[in-house]
């Protein structure tokens, strides 16, 4: 009997002493902040933009496009984990611009509204379905350079009358923004592992 009760006793103790262990660890875990999005970053950069003009004139209006490799411009934009970048940093620069005040003309509007059985939209990069002409007196355009681990994005600012840069702005964007804790990355082909 006594030694049915000391084992009864040794078990309360084991568990109540795990519920004061599990109660430690948890309260020295710190919180994870959170990361930052391609957007916010592209915010950044769009601040940058206006801090930096010329003055521009008012009513001025602005074509964003897409934001390609440094080495291939106008022919490739990222692949592998950036794959989507440069059409994430037009789409934001596009939000951005629109909200500090600036007329942004959207050049892939289409001719009409396109309907499909689980669509609609009225954007297009096909040339034939295009609106016949958009005028703009500036356009923002840049490219993207990559790194070991990080893209840097490079945005310029351009007057289309004299071809003249009127601002110009770069960051760097870490590729853990993209893909969080990836520890394996696609470069050139080639599966390359990260540090743990």
């Amino acid at each position: 009997m006594r030694f049915l009760i000391l084992v009864f006793v040794c078990l309360l103790a084991g568990c109540s002493s795990s519920d004061w262990i599990n109660a430690s660890t948890k309260e020295t875990q710190q919180p994870v902040p959170p990361a930052r999005s391609v957007h916010s970053y592209v915010g950044e950069l769009a601040t940058q933009l206006s801090q930096y003009s010329r003055p521009l004139k008012p009513g001025a209006s602005v074509a964003v496009t897409s934001f390609f490799k440094d080495n291939s411009l106008g022919a490739d934009t990222l692949s592998n984990q950036g794959a989507g970048l440069s059409n994430q940093v037009q789409e934001s620069f596009i939000t951005y611009l629109t909200q500090m005040g600036l007329q942004v003309v959207e050049f892939r509007i289409q001719k009409a509204i396109t309907l499909s059985s689980g669509s609609d939209s009225v954007l297009s990069r096909d040339i034939e379905k295009l609106k016949e002409r958009h005028k703009f007196d500036l356009i923002l355009t840049g490219s993207v350079s990559e790194n070991i681990d990080s893209y840097t994005i490079h945005a310029r600012l351009i007057d289309m009358v004299n071809s003249k840069t009127m601002s110009a702005a770069s960051i760097s964007l870490p590729k853990q923004t993209l893909w969080g804790e990836e520890q394996v990355q696609m470069r050139d082909g080639l599966l390359h592992r990260g540090q743990h």
